[in-house]
């Protein structure tokens, strides 16, 4: 999808949405998403059709070499479906749908609606004219399996609508244009990595953070189940903190994962009920037991000394490190310290999960932060102010030009521990 640029980051979906979008009241109405298979992937709803493939598609997509004519005007839904392959499925509503037709082709009410079908046809994409509820409405795609599986599911009178929980994801997109991506499709929706993160810990991380992800103008929200294993919950539950990066941002980086702890006790208390839910709690507790006894301190006992107050991952193209805002500071002329051998690499890795590196063999203090990673690069490391940072949140998550802050109100996802 070329507009719906995903931030996911490991955390991340996420998703970069666009703000400026229009909303009205009737976009994405549900009639049209009565043609919407319901296992479908994901699903975008516009009030127009030209702003819905510009904002779904690639530019490369052959839907897109169609001449659209009066209907790039009309109100469209896009649905991405799987048939082994993620392929699109266009839903323009067209005329006003006769009385009594049933699923028999719907009359054509406009003009274009035939001249469009037929240039479908000279594409090579398959195309199918029904009646809904009160309106007409052409499909097209490059599937015929989609096209058939439509009226299986027309027939039967299922759609995206009966999926679970899409109801709430409809309301959160408030009858304004919006895109609502399937979060257990992640894998097949984002084939790629992300800034070394790899597909695999991406789609993963996706699959347990939410039930619906819904990008709506410039807010990304999810929708789940009220259970402890998706991620999005343990945001919620694990409150926002004060984040303080502002003041020590490292130079070049290209991506930041941000946990601001808000209260040491209640977010500990929050992510191992997350991890216990997931079956993952005795495998965590294994990793922190091989750790005291390699290196004679837990893992835990270290982070309550600490008493850590901010955990960020961060990426450039030439490396990665993970900082550790702690409570207190080294003081006067010798508030930053020398490089020195990490006493206990591995600790931010085990704690808070993957993508932290696991490889920090070296640290250095600065002021409030320890920072650890290769001593190469702790040896040059700069660190700068940065202005417009967030103040309060679950967790940030920023890339060259984008940034997803997740509070109270809207969520970030991110990839948790060693999966």
């Amino acid at each position: 999808m070329r507009k719906v640029r995903v931030l996911l980051i490991a955390l991340m979906l996420a998703v970069g949405c666009h703000s400026g979008q229009e909303s009205g009241s009737n976009a994405g109405a549900p009639e049209l998403l009565r043609a919407v298979p319901s296992d479908a992937l994901a699903v975008g709803m516009f009030n127009r059709c030209d702003r819905a493939l510009d904002r779904m598609l690639d530019s490369t997509n052959v839907l897109n070499s169609l001449p659209l004519g009066e209907l790039r005007k009309h109100k469209a839904v896009v649905a991405l479906c799987d048939v082994g392959t993620v392929v699109p499925l266009l839903i323009i509503q067209t005329g006003k749908a006769e009385p009594g037709e049933g699923l028999r082709a719907a009359a054509d009410t406009l003009p274009q609606t035939a001249a469009l079908a037929a240039q479908a046809d000279s594409l090579q994409l398959f195309s199918e004219q029904i009646s809904l509820d009160r309106h007409s409405a052409l499909l097209i795609s490059p599937s015929a399996t989609i096209i058939t599986v439509v009226r299986r599911h027309l027939s039967t009178e299922t759609s995206i609508l009966d999926a679970p929980h899409f109801d709430q994801a409809l309301e959160a997109a408030g009858g304004a244009e919006a895109i609502v991506w399937r979060n257990s499709g992640a894998t097949k929706l984002f084939p790629f990595e992300l800034c070394g993160i790899s597909r695999k810990q991406l789609g993963t991380f996706l699959k347990g953070a939410a039930e619906w992800t819904i990008a709506r103008g410039d807010k990304l929200q999810t929708v789940q189940p009220q259970t402890d294993n998706y991620y999005s919950n343990f945001l919620k539950a694990a409150g926002d903190g004060r984040s303080m990066l502002a003041e020590a941002f490292p130079e070049r980086s290209e991506l930041i994962i941000d946990l601001p702890v808000a209260d040491a006790k209640q977010w500990r208390q929050a992510y191992e009920t997350m991890l216990d839910a997931r079956v993952e709690l005795e495998s965590y507790n294994k990793r922190i037991k091989a750790l005291r006894k390699s290196t004679g301190k837990s893992p835990l006992d270290w982070e309550k000394e600490q008493g850590i107050q901010e955990v960020v991952y961060v990426v450039t193209k030439d490396y990665s490190l993970n900082m550790i805002r702690t409570a207190k500071a080294l003081k006067g002329p010798n508030k930053n310290s020398d490089v020195q051998v990490n006493p206990y690499t591995g600790f931010v890795n085990a704690l808070y999960g993957a993508p932290f590196n696991p490889s920090d063999s070296c640290v250095v203090r600065r002021g409030h932060w320890l920072v650890s990673g290769p001593r190469a690069v702790l040896d040059t490391l700069k660190l700068g102010n940065r202005k417009n940072w967030p103040a309060m949140a679950s967790a940030i998550v920023q890339i060259p030009g984008e940034r997803l802050t997740c509070n109270q109100e809207n969520f970030i996802l991110w990839q948790d521990s060693n999966r």
